[in-house]
């Protein structure tokens, strides 16, 4: 999507009643993330695999290139992938499934992309891949009772490594007290989940090795930090990194090449009171985002259509983001990426 092109749409999307989003970034084309050029969704299909998964497969005239941008809603529970420059050559639109936790998959056309829409029972962990000209979503399956639909679930993200590794781990204190810990991997592909359980900040690695000089604790709190202690070790066939805080803080998490930083940063009292409140500002439908060292300008692009909000950005930004948002607010979900990237927003309305 060109420039000029963007304007128009933006354009000719604009009521009376609908914000104008101004973003000191620039939103263009999805180059590299999962783009196909002129093609047309011809079929979708589904199989079950062992372990009770399901698979949905999307096949299109053209080679993928990339991997699709994804992203997820909890209420109602689906899973959506956004296909540029594709249209849609079925025969019929709605595809009933009824196996598992999936219901149905819908595809909708809007400009000059294609939506595939997963209706889902409930949200279930999943991994994307493309082959060729075919995309394949693979669902995990349903826990089988109550006790193990409360255990936590292991990671299963899309664009794990193979044969990843964690090179090296670091501790630094930042100029305002911030607590940086910095994660050298072997790829930049690799998949990572972060939780907060209890004060903890929980990282896991999906599929990553962990040498044995690195399997160790980090007593930190001789920094001065909102981090007082860094355990990591392997956890399966991962490695799960935990950091013990002390003190008020609010975390951010971001990846650069093969470079993830999680830091800490320091609250006030006043501060955490004044995030408390933040917290009841946002009012956007809740989505959750997992996306592995992608452009940020597609994640801006993504959030623009899925908000159906007039979107006018700068020329300015440039670099990747890696995200891991579960179930929050689209305005809030957007205030994060903006943060991590050192940008700012202004809405009016029109």
């Amino acid at each position: 999507m060109s420039i000029l092109t963007s304007l128009n749409i933006l354009n000719r999307a604009r009521v009376p009643t609908r914000n104008v989003l101004s973003v000191a970034a620039f939103v263009s084309s999805l180059l590299g993330m999962g783009v196909v050029q002129a093609a047309t969704l011809d079929n979708i299909s589904y199989s079950t695999l062992p372990g009770n998964q399901v698979q949905i497969r999307i096949k299109l005239s053209e080679p993928v290139v990339g991997e699709p941008l994804s992203f997820t809603v909890d209420n109602p529970a689906r899973i959506a992938l956004d296909l540029p420059g594709t249209t849609i050559n079925l025969a019929d639109r709605t595809h009933p499934i009824g196996v598992g936790t999936a219901e149905s998959v819908v595809a909708v056309e809007a400009e000059d992309r294609t939506r595939v829409v997963v209706n889902l029972a409930r949200l279930v962990p999943y991994a994307v891949a493309t082959s060729g000209d075919t995309i394949s979503i693979t669902l995990d399956a349903a826990p089988a009772n109550l006790a193990a639909a409360s255990a936590p679930a292991a990671p299963s993200l899309p664009g794990a490594a193979t044969g990843a590794s964690i090179a090296d781990v670091d501790f630094r204190r930042g100029p305002n007290g911030e607590a940086q810990v910095v994660v050298d991997l072997s790829a930049p592909d690799i998949g990572i989940n972060i939780t907060q359980q209890g004060e903890d900040v929980v990282v896991d690695f999906a599929e990553t090795a962990l040498p044995d000089s690195l399997d160790r604790k980090l007593d930190v709190a001789d920094f001065a930090t909102p981090a007082r202690e860094i355990d990591i070790f392997r956890q399966g066939n991962g490695t799960r990194m935990i950091i013990r805080p002390t003190g008020l803080y609010e975390h951010l998490a971001y990846q650069s090449d093969n470079v993830f930083t999680v830091e800490l940063r320091p609250l006030t009292p006043v501060e955490e009171e004044q995030l408390r409140k933040d917290k009841f500002t946002y009012t956007g439908e809740r989505l959750s985002l997992n996306f592995q060292n992608i452009e940020v300008r597609a994640v801006l692009q993504l959030i623009a259509d899925f908000t159906e909000k007039n979107l006018v950005a700068s020329d300015t930004v440039g670099g990747n983001v890696t995200l891991r948002l579960k179930n929050v607010p689209w305005d809030q979900a957007l205030d994060i990426i903006l943060k991590s990237r050192g940008l700012g927003s202004e809405r009016s309305a029109t």
